[in-house]
């Protein structure tokens, strides 16, 4: 299997096959509704998921993290102090060549001896998280417990677990959904 990622577009191709991302079926499906995001929010986002890599990876240099975001930084570092979250893969592509679909988790570890797969939030958490962490879980290919971990300005952070078993199943039909309309709707129709 061949999965090619460019970062500069957020596209993936999957054996030479364009695919979708895990939030580009969950937006196009409806899940998501990012009108309300600001440009400000996803810059922010970035940033946060960028010092949060580096720093899991050791590779932070916490004197050049702006000081806006050393909380969400201090948030992380309580998070893992608390919990014992010890990073297997941090922002890794992964790919499903049964369901043609890709995507980036942000973390999958382990956390007080559990098997997780998290997606860090340094904004609000929003109901499609639960489908997007089982999309993460299906392109891993293994039963996880998911989580959304809200990182915040002021050193806390707030942890939501997602329990619901038909979660998989909402999102393999919205990938299902999303190649259908692909294959069988023109533009505009």
């Amino acid at each position: 299997m061949s999965l090619i990622f460019n970062e500069e577009n957020h596209w993936y191709e999957l054996d030479g096959q364009y695919v979708p991302s895990v939030t580009q079926v969950l937006k196009d499906q409806g899940f998501i509704d990012d009108q309300w995001f600001t440009e400000y929010g996803k810059t922010r986002g970035k940033f946060v998921h960028k010092i949060i890599e580096w720093h899991v990876k050791g590779e932070l240099d916490n004197s050049t993290v702006d000081d806006n975001l050393l909380g969400y930084l201090d948030a992380w570092v309580q998070f893992v102090k608390d919990t014992g979250f010890v990073s297997l893969y941090t922002e890794k592509p992964f790919a499903s060549l049964t369901h043609k679909f890709a995507g980036i988790p942000d973390c999958v570890g382990s956390m007080n001896g559990m098997d997780a797969v998290l997606d860090i939030k340094s904004g609000a958490i929003g109901p499609a998280t639960s489908l997007q962490l089982a999309g993460y879980e299906i392109l891993i290919d293994s039963r996880l417990n998911r989580f959304a971990l809200q990182l915040k300005e002021d050193g806390k952070y707030s942890l939501k677990e997602f329990k619901a078993r038909t979660d998989r199943g909402v999102f393999l039909s919205a990938v299902s959904c999303w190649w259908w309309k692909r294959n069988n709707l023109r533009e505009g129709e």
